[in-house]
């Protein structure tokens, strides 16, 4: 157990200490799995998630309200007023880190580990 508490201890520091890569940049990675956050354009943490295939979330599913919790916040609360506005925020103004994992159960023990340290203001 202790090897499994330190490799989390390692994920989530490369997590955080990553690099801002592009909303283009996380697409491009076809069928990986791995734990993502989402940034605004001044740099608060907005949401924290996890994914098997990066291309599908943020090739659809983050741009729809049925299909992504995080976009329906954002129209319901009115922090974007429509669904178009949204995504090209998603598209050109927020900033994402990414962790590569090995399998689900690492995917979504980093990410509730994460939402659970880091608190983001959309994982509520």
């Amino acid at each position: 157990m202790e090897t499994e508490i330190n490799d989390l201890r390692h994920a989530i520091t490369q997590l955080v200490n990553s690099p801002y890569i592009s909303f283009a940049d996380v697409k491009k990675q076809k069928n990986i799995m791995g734990v993502y956050m989402i940034y605004d354009q001044f740099d608060s943490l907005m949401y924290i998630g996890s994914t098997n295939k990066f291309n599908v979330r943020f090739g659809t599913d983050l741009r729809h309200e049925s299909t992504h919790t995080l976009m329906k916040k954002l129209i319901t609360l009115q922090v974007h007023l429509d669904r178009a506005t949204a995504q090209d925020h998603f598209s050109n103004h927020y900033k994402y880190k990414v962790h590569i994992c090995y399998n689900k159960r690492e995917a979504e023990a980093l990410e509730h580990l994460a939402i659970w340290i880091l608190n983001p203001k959309y994982n509520k």
